[in-house]
């Protein structure tokens, strides 16, 4: 098995410097087992990926079915909270994607804020919903303990070092604050396919729950709990995703995802879109046994780890 090792290059979870190769242009560390993109060593990568991906000609996709599925997800993201979190209100979401779930957490009853580093996205939230976004790094946002709750849904995979992101999450909580934190399971099932919908260019990290245990107890944080789910869409789309080509060999898609659904406006990918639609649900709900079954062994492919700030005492 070939290593990599260099004086540049360290794990950024436990500062090794031996890696393995692993897939799909993977390497994975030879100490910790963290999987994760040789992108994560490029100077300034976050802010190079942000522009690329989520820059000024992202828009976020607004459909019936995809409002639909937020929906249900941020049900599922505030019913746990309401279970866990202390007795604040105040809320922070990083990765704020559409902004549903901070609209979702303000008819709650939540005070909530959001934080982006991308413009067009704090720029669509503040116009739709008028939620105070921050466009900055996380480390620029003051007010030590400032916040009861902060919302992490599929963010941490795009941080290049997510040890020192988690300790600005634990300056911004207050003592006994609770953190959400969701990312892609790479011990899942699926992602020994190559069209697992998590092998993505702009993923940098990729964790499973000893990883995740490992980033956020670093940070100072204590863990509550983790668990895995199995999202109703997994299987489907990674099994689709695999037919149709679409992987990150060597960091790039090599056929876009909207190939799934058709890339033309107008009626025919609205028809495409409807039928696999349904055809995804019809498969979420035939395999529900097996989806049961590996989130309950810990291979979900969505990790849900849920910290609070200690009482007393500083981050380590």
């Amino acid at each position: 098995m070939s290593l990599i090792s260099n004086n540049l290059s360290i794990c950024p979870l436990c500062s090794a410097l031996g890696f393995r190769s692993y897939k799909l242009g993977l390497l994975q560390c030879e100490s910790c087992n963290l999987v994760l993109s040789p992108l994560i060593w490029e100077a300034q990568v976050n802010e190079k990926m942000e522009s690329e991906w989520f820059g000024k000609d992202y828009k976020a996709k607004s459909t019936a079915w995809v409002n639909a599925f937020e929906t249900w997800n941020n049900r599922k993201t505030l019913a746990r909270l309401q279970a866990d979190h202390s007795q604040g209100r105040r809320l922070l979401e990083i990765g704020v994607g559409s902004g549903s779930f901070l609209s979702s957490a303000r008819t709650a009853g939540f005070d909530v804020m959001g934080c982006d580093l991308s413009s067009p996205i704090c720029e669509y939230v503040r116009r739709k919903y008028g939620i105070t976004m921050h466009g900055e790094h996380l480390a620029m946002l003051e007010g030590e303990n400032s916040f009861d709750l902060v919302v992490m849904n599929h963010v941490l995979e795009h941080v290049n070092k997510p040890i020192e992101f988690m300790r600005e999450v634990h300056r911004l909580l207050t003592p006994g604050g609770v953190v959400h934190i969701a990312v892609p399971n790479i011990a899942c099932w699926e992602a020994n396919l190559a069209g697992w919908t998590s092998y993505e260019p702009y993923h940098l990290v990729y964790f499973d729950p000893q990883t995740i245990e490992k980033t956020v107890t670093a940070a100072g944080l204590m863990i509550e709990h983790i668990t895995t789910h199995d999202s109703f869409s997994g299987w489907f789309l990674a099994v689709l995703r695999t037919v149709l080509g679409v992987n990150r060999e060597g960091g790039a898609v090599t056929r876009p995802a909207s190939a799934i659904i058709g890339h033309a406006s107008g009626r025919r990918p609205r028809v495409i879109e409807h039928a696999y639609r349904v055809a995804m649900i019809c498969a979420g709900g035939g395999l529900w046994p097996l989806r049961f079954l590996q989130a309950r062994l810990g291979c979900g492919d969505e990790i849900i780890c849920i910290a609070r700030k200690p009482l007393a005492g500083p981050a380590q």
